[in-house]
């Protein structure tokens, strides 16, 4: 879609080059730019969000998030969900807001193979699927929308990949990026390639591609024929994931105006994570003409949970298999921090950290920590002893692991991390990058070179990375 020559196509779900650039790349640098996996435009990418005012090292930056439910319980039966991302669109469409869609559409024979389309009537939409872990070639389908149809407010959805690329097409000026209205993210574990799950449901569970009716996941994939319903655990299916997915940290969509994902345990309700200005007027608007019910996700710990824990999962698998690849190979694939880590030499720690920093008695119980996390959209919390003393640290990986019939009974005291990472206000937001990566605890305190037992303030890897989205 990019490409100024077509020199690369899509079929039948694979790239075709009709010339190798490869070398050319000096002269005519473009696919390699704005691909999701590579470093360059990353950081000028992030500019589109960076002005909001909360900052999660698991989630990325947001304005709100929400609880939200298509108003039309006819619309969430026909979607079998909360009928969020269907309702937003077509209010966006009858209200001219934006002139087409790009959503994606199952094929009848086979659901786990999608074509993307442009969407420009409610009809298309509701043939939508909301799946978000098979392939679909969405930046095709928007280059397909500018160039034959002649659209010029378009709305995407897709998964991170594709979020990203569609903003480092923005970021690099590209004359198609003009056409770009809102982008929907969607939360995305990764998506599977396409032949080996369909010769693992065959030799497995002895389940073609063509007798599968619907494919949902909970916390294993759950898939229905017209015989039978297959429970699939997840951990089966690592392996069956893109190649690509294994090094992607990005769960919840962080590039997108508005990120929208599965609201567990919650039915018929979705996460609804409000990122730019565009989409926030975008929520407010569709609340106010009653298209949308919301609710505060305050109210509900567990889903917040369950929206920080597999963020947090997925950037440390990520962070791993990076490692991995670059062990073996000497090649480190694309990493936010990491590959623009120099910048971070010319910035102090007591210039980015935050100095009004939240802490938790040790006696707090593991159930009340998960209310304050959901209250104040915080991972984790420095803990401090019945002498004022830092004891550790609390994070979401330690309390997520406690069993839920135990949770109000667990002190945090007594599993919180009692290796600190600390820095000092003269060093480095290099020095604390380092130091934050060996326990890889998402954040460093900040102590009183004068009284080390002070605390002064904290720093996230969201912190650094507003670091250095100033700094490009």
């Amino acid at each position: 879609m990019a490409c100024p020559v077509e020199a690369m196509q899509i079929c039948d779900g694979r790239a075709n080059r009709l010339h190798n650039c490869t070398e050319e790349m000096d002269l005519c640098p473009i696919c390699y730019s704005v691909c999701p996996h590579s470093s360059p435009l990353i950081l000028r990418s992030l500019e589109t969000v960076s002005n909001a005012p909360i900052k999660s090292e698991a989630i990325g930056y947001y304005r709100r998030m929400l609880l939200a439910q298509a108003t039309d319980p006819n619309l969430r039966k026909h979607c079998e969900g909360s009928g969020v991302i269907t309702a937003l669109l077509t209010y966006g469409l009858e209200n001219e807001i934006f002139d087409s869609a790009i959503v994606s559409q199952a094929e009848n024979e086979d659901p786990t193979k999608l074509t993307p389309i442009v969407a420009e009537v409610q009809d298309d939409i509701l043939s939508a699927v909301g799946s978000n872990f098979f392939p679909s070639s969405v930046a095709k389908a928007y280059g397909t929308a500018i160039k034959n149809y002649g659209k010029t407010k378009i709305a995407a959805v897709g998964v991170p990949c594709h979020v990203l690329a569609l903003r480092k097409l923005a970021a690099m000026k590209h004359k198609h990026s003009r056409n770009l209205k809102i982008i929907f993210g969607l939360f995305c574990f990764g998506t599977f390639s396409i032949k080996p799950l369909h010769e693992y449901l065959i030799k497995t569970y002895n389940i073609k591609p063509t007798e599968i009716k619907q494919i949902k996941l909970t916390k294993d994939l759950v898939i229905k024929t017209e015989k039978e319903t297959i429970t699939i655990p997840f951990a089966e299916l690592q392996d069956k994931f893109l190649p690509s997915c294994k090094t992607c940290a990005d769960f919840t969509s962080e590039f997108s105006d508005i990120s929208v994902g599965r609201a567990f345990p919650l039915r018929d309700w979705s996460v609804i994570i409000v990122r730019t200005k565009i989409g926030d007027y975008f929520i407010s608007d569709a609340t106010r003409a009653g298209i949308i019910n919301t609710r505060e996700i305050e109210q509900e710990p567990k889903v917040f949970e369950r929206v920080i824990k597999p963020a947090i999962r997925k950037r440390t698998e990520a962070l791993l298999a990076a490692n991995k690849i670059e062990a073996a190979h000497g090649f480190i694939p694309a990493r936010l921090l990491l590959s623009n880590i120099e910048l971070l030499a010319n910035v102090k720690v007591e210039e980015i950290m935050t100095r009004d920093v939240r802490t938790v008695p040790f006696n707090t119980t593991v159930t009340q920590l998960l209310e304050l996390m959901a209250t104040e959209h915080h991972a984790g919390y420095p803990v401090k002893d019945d002498k004022d003393e830092l004891v550790g640290i609390i994070t979401m990986e330690e309390v997520s692991a406690v069993d839920k019939d135990k949770r109000s009974q667990t002190l945090v005291g007594t599993i919180a991390r009692p290796n600190l990472d600390v820095v000092y206000p003269g060093e480095t937001a290099q020095d604390a990058f380092r130091k934050m990566s060996k326990q890889e605890t998402g954040r460093v305190l900040v102590l009183d070179p004068e009284n080390p037992q002070k605390l002064i303030g904290i720093i996230t890897k969201a912190d650094l990375l507003h670091a250095l989205v100033k700094q490009a």
